[in-house]
């Protein structure tokens, strides 16, 4: 109910919008002097290592407009497209680990090697590939230890240390 309300839509709408204007005088310098002092203040320091209110409400923000304008069954959720995005969102806490280690990784080579705009390409895209593939890989697993619980028998004597 709370969801589907009229008021959170908007809600979320004019925090998202008041989030983007903030972030904007990020990279906007010369709009900084339309930031209240005392909401730089009350907000900053932003930090991604704990789990800020601002972090969080943005996060509520985006899926209350997530869920209000995407369907159940929206036939894009089924599309072949979609799915290794679907495959890490199942693995995420898996996904968020490997992650983690590939930017390291990847920060590693742009600091070893030339970090122009090609390599920043190639090593997005490689981990890219790199987490589909393990999402693909984890899913696999899942399905076959799954099958395989499944065809085990219990009252096989043998195993039992039985004879027969």
């Amino acid at each position: 109910r709370i969801l589907s309300s009229p008021v959170t839509l908007w809600i979320s709408f004019a925090y998202l919008f008041a989030a983007f204007c903030v972030t904007l005088t990020w990279y906007l310098p010369q709009l900084g002097h339309l930031m209240p002092r005392w909401l730089e203040q009350w907000m900053y320091p932003i930090n991604k290592t704990d789990l800020d209110v601002l972090r969080f409400a943005h996060f509520l923000a985006l899926a209350a407009v997530t869920v209000r304008f995407l369907p159940k069954d929206w036939a894009g959720l089924k599309s072949p497209w979609l799915r290794p995005l679907i495959l890490c969102g199942q693995h995420s806490l898996e996904i968020f680990c490997l992650g983690e280690f590939l930017a390291f990784a990847g920060h590693f080579l742009l600091a070893e090697v030339a970090g122009g705009a090609l390599m920043h390409f190639v090593i997005s895209i490689s981990g890219i590939i790199i987490m589909s593939t393990a999402a693909w890989v984890f899913s696999w697993y899942k399905r076959v230890a799954a099958k395989g619980a499944r065809t085990k028998s219990t009252g096989d004597a043998d195993l039992a240390g039985g004879g027969s």
